[in-house]
């Protein structure tokens, strides 16, 4: 292959991955071959084999650059949430799990294909240890509440707070990848709301409840 500069390899590359990405997800990984991406991203085989030796390089290489968007727009999300515990933030949070849902589908289609082709190999590490995560970057506000008594007897705010992360997650998968058309029976806004008091009035003590009860959400 000839020497080409850095950038003009990254787009070719980029080219690549846009048509096995939407190869992938049409018709799955296994049954989407190297000639059927070469035509799509209208290469010759040999020159694709330049670019990636094997397909799963190429599946690797897309996962790779929507993580680092998904990750960047996550420690944005962390970062505007000052306290995690507290409803109005919790849900704040929500809704911005919701927008990264939203705005990054195909990135969570390909993780659905990992876990049915792959046993989720791929994305396993976006999952694992997200309760040691979340208290790397909100322990000290987790502790300050516990000192406070805001906490129920025996709640952990960290696993608290990872499940509550967890359902907004899958609450918008459902909606945006499976069709759920309000699977709550309600609207987002009401689900958010619903999800957000089951959350913070199952952690919170009765005194911390009764501050927030003054201003609880609407239905």
């Amino acid at each position: 292959m000839p020497k080409l500069s850095p950038d003009v390899i990254d787009e070719k590359k980029l080219v690549i991955e846009e048509a096995a990405r939407e190869l992938f997800i049409k018709q799955g990984f296994h049954a989407t071959s190297m000639r059927d991406i070469a035509k799509t991203a209208e290469v010759s085989l040999g020159n694709l084999y330049n670019y990636y030796e094997t397909k799963e390089a190429i599946y690797q290489s897309i996962i790779n650059r929507y993580s680092e968007g998904v990750n960047q727009k996550l420690g944005e999300i962390f970062e505007q949430i000052d306290e995690p515990l507290e409803p109005t933030n919790l849900r704040k949070f929500g809704e911005m799990v919701g927008e990264l849902v939203n705005q990054h589908s195909d990135f969570w289609l390909l993780m659905y294909i990992d876990v049915l082709e792959f046993q989720n190999s791929h994305f396993r590490k976006m999952f694992e240890g997200l309760t040691d995560r979340f208290n790397r970057i909100y322990g000290d506000k987790f502790e300050a509440a516990k000192q406070r008594g805001d906490l129920r007897t025996g709640v952990d705010a960290s696993v608290a707070f990872t499940a509550a992360y967890m359902q907004f997650f899958n609450y918008f998968l459902v909606e945006k990848l499976f069709g759920g058309n309000q699977h709550l029976g309600l609207s987002d806004d009401q689900a958010l709301n619903h999800l957000t008091k089951i959350f913070a009035y199952g952690t919170l003590s009765e005194e911390k409840l009764a501050y927030f009860k003054k201003s609880a959400f609407g239905n």
